[in-house]
Order: C-alpha cells, then structure tokens, then sequence
C-alpha cells in the first residue's frame, strides 16, 4: 500500500502547482477517463478560441474543423508528456486548418480553370448582394488563397499572431524558442506581402 501512495505522489504534486493549470490537468485526466463532465469543461473553455484560429484560415468550414479538434481530443487526449492543452489544440486546429485551406485551393484552381473554358471569365459572377459584402468577401477570399501559397508553418504563425496570441503561446504550439517568433514572424509577413501581391497581379 505505501508502495501505491508512492507511486501517486508525483501525480497529485503536479495537480496541486497552481490554479488554473491544476484544474485543467485534472480535466484532461478526466478526459482520458471518457468522463463526459470533464470533456464539456473543456470544450466550454476553449471552443470559441479554436473557432476564431480555424475562421481565420477556413471562414465557413470553421465549425467542422473545430468539432474535428474536440473529437480528437475526446478520442486521442495528449499525454501527460506533452505540451500544455492550449498549446496542443491550437497545433491540432492550425494543421487541420492549413491542410483544408490547401485542399481548397487546388479544388478552385481546378474549378477555375474548368469554368473559365467552359463558360468564360464572368461565369462565377455574384448574385446580387449589397456591395459592401461582395468586397469583404473577396478580400476575404484573397486572402485565405495568399495564405494557401505559403509555407505551413508562415501561414499558421501568421493566423496565430493575428489572433492574438503572444509570442510564448505561438512558441508553444509551433515547437520553437520564444526569441525566435519575432523573426519567424518577420519572414512570414514578408512572404505573405509576395503572395498577396502575386494574387492581385493576376
């Protein structure tokens, strides 16, 4: 019996290092243990802010992406050996974004090539809309295929960045040192200027 307490103690030392951190630890032990409770709490907790990282890349696919994330949390939870939860979501999030936001533009690329043979440059013209609309989703729509030429881990800094996590939290997902993000920053915004004004070129 006191071989057990033993055994357990580093456990429970862990979940008593502070607030935040000790709850959430004890959340994902409940989540590895199938406790829906604990499942709930977390998707509670951190479902609006994967949205917000998925819309940036996805726009309107974001909500699958997103219950795909809490999925595969449910079903494969991190390891104890793993970075911290809100790392670990985020890097699922921004991988499962990036790899749509590819497959999406070789879908259009596909779909322009076709529709502009088949029926001419105007085929895809917009149903009546008010125009203010009609130009934000343009931009919008420029905007993901910039992101879509870059390098995975340029678009995701980038996505990051613009959804306002710090340099340590962007650290923590991508894997590298915080002194780091500034400059990888940097040559992902650089790179993200060429694609866009490669798009507008066109």
């Amino acid at each position: 019996m006191s071989d057990e307490r033993s055994a357990n103690e580093p456990t429970q030392e862990a979940h008593a290092q502070s607030g935040e951190m000790s709850a959430e630890a004890i959340l994902l032990d409940g989540v590895r243990a199938r406790y829906e409770g604990a499942f709930e709490a977390l998707f509670q907790r951190y479902y609006q802010r994967i949205y917000a990282v998925l819309y940036r890349l996805v726009g309107d696919e974001a909500d699958d992406l997103a219950q795909e994330v809490f999925l595969k949390l449910y079903y494969c939870p991190p390891q104890r050996a793993e970075s911290e939860l809100a790392a670990w979501l985020y890097r699922v999030a921004t991988n499962l974004g990036y790899n749509a936001l590819r497959a999406r533009k070789r879908w259009e690329s596909r779909r322009d090539a076709l529709g502009a043979e088949a029926h001419g440059a105007d085929w895809q013209a917009e149903a009546p809309s008010p125009e203010a609309w009609v130009e934000r989703q343009e931009e919008q729509r420029h905007v993901r295929r910039a992101l879509a030429r870059l390098k995975k881990r340029e678009a995701i800094i980038l996505v990051l960045r613009y959804s306002d996590l710090s340099y340590r939290q962007i650290a923590d997902v991508l894997g590298v040192a915080p002194g780091s993000v500034g400059t990888l920053l940097a040559r992902a915004e650089r790179a993200f200027e060429r694609a866009w004004l490669h798009r507008r070129a066109r």
